[in-house]
């Protein structure tokens, strides 16, 4: 069986020379062609000849002159990069100046020939078309990146709003069916007592049943709170204060809250998520800080709401966050990079902590 030779063949460059001289165009062309270049060169004179080449479809090189009667480098350099800004444009003078060449490069050429050193025009255009592709693939991998990051700002974003309804959908069903069924156990085993008592009979379990009861009411609400607390409804600002005197209360830490203003320009989704960065911040204060104070300021602008979490603990290094989990707060800043915002995280060892957590401020959901 007869297999087809894999063609081999090189597609030619589209180069396109700025050039007032057919001779030198010739010339030059013939060069490239000796040094093995595949080729296909046009010649223009003027601005409108390049910007008609243009149209004709996409240019691999520009090789202009630098000095012509009607044009010069300087308009082809700033007429092709326009054009494409990773495209290789070579300038070719045959005058021997420091300044121009010097010039030319800063103006985004690619290379300075002189007219009396063609033979450097291969080699430079070889070098000049590797530069370009390698540009080229540096914007697509930049451009990729920030695509992928964006995607995943997005992702972030949806898995918390996902997460919160969750929150919320599992809090409302521990209040209307697990707390239905406990206080119906719990009217039950007080009848229960009550009966017992009626009879005279001493029923010691039947009591501590109404003390489990009563710890699993009050576990429940408890959970409650952690998954949606109520007071969140009444605002941000509310839910904290209310958040750093539960967390007081608990850990006996000294805790302070502080804000500007009592109204957050905030949607309910970015208020869910301060307060659960907040919430997690003072609970990684309490299992690994060893604080004996903590502050927590929340400070709103019409463009921006910012909360600042400070203690006086034992502190880390912040390089750790490179190399391990960090103790959650490498979650918190890829959240709020999900939010459209940043976080910040300053510490040392035996120096404290303060993280810094910052939003766009948004009236809408």
């Amino acid at each position: 069986m007869n297999v087809p030779a894999r063609s081999t063949e090189v597609a030619p460059i589209r180069l396109l020379v700025v050039e007032d001289s057919e001779l030198d165009f010739d010339l030059l062309t013939a060069m490239l062609v000796r040094e093995g270049m595949p080729l296909r060169a046009e010649r223009v004179e003027d601005e409108a000849g390049m910007r008609e080449a243009f149209a004709r479809g996409p240019v691999d090189a520009v090789l202009t002159d630098h000095n012509m009667p009607r044009f010069d480098s300087f308009a082809a350099l700033k007429l092709a990069k326009a054009a494409d800004p990773d495209l290789p444009v070579l300038v070719v003078s045959g005058e021997m100046s420091e300044d121009l060449a010097v010039a030319a490069l800063h103006a985004g050429a690619d290379d300075f020939i002189l007219k009396s050193r063609l033979f450097r025009a291969g080699p430079a255009l070889a070098r000049s078309l590797q530069a370009a592709a390698q540009r080229r693939a540096g914007r697509a991998a930049a451009a990729a990146l920030t695509e992928s990051e964006e995607r995943l700002r997005q992702l972030t974003k949806h898995l918390e709003s996902a997460k919160e309804d969750e929150r919320r959908r599992i809090a409302s069903e521990i209040h209307d069916e697990i707390g239905a069924m406990l206080t119906a156990l719990r009217f039950e085993t007080v009848a229960l007592a009550r009966q017992l008592q009626q009879q005279r009979v001493d029923a010691p379990r039947v009591r501590r049943m109404l003390d489990l009861i009563g710890e699993l009411v009050g576990a429940s609400h408890r959970i409650q709170h952690n998954l949606r607390p109520p007071v969140l409804d009444a605002g941000l600002v509310e839910a904290l204060q209310w958040l750093v005197a539960s967390f007081a209360e608990r850990t006996g830490v000294q805790a302070s809250f502080e804000t500007n203003r009592e109204d957050a320009p905030l949607g309910a989704d970015t208020s869910a998520a301060l307060y659960r960065v907040a919430q997690e911040a003072l609970a990684n204060v309490s299992k690994h800080a060893h604080a004996k104070r903590v502050t927590v300021q929340l400070f709103a602008s019409d463009h921006e709401v910012s909360l600042e979490i400070s203690d006086d603990g034992v502190g880390f290094d912040p390089q750790l966050l490179r190399t391990s989990p960090g103790f959650g707060l490498r979650v918190l800043m890829e959240r709020a990079r999900g939010l459209g915002g940043w976080a910040e995280v300053s510490s040392a060892p035996n120096r404290g902590m303060t993280l810094m957590f910052s939003v766009p401020a948004s009236r809408t959901a």
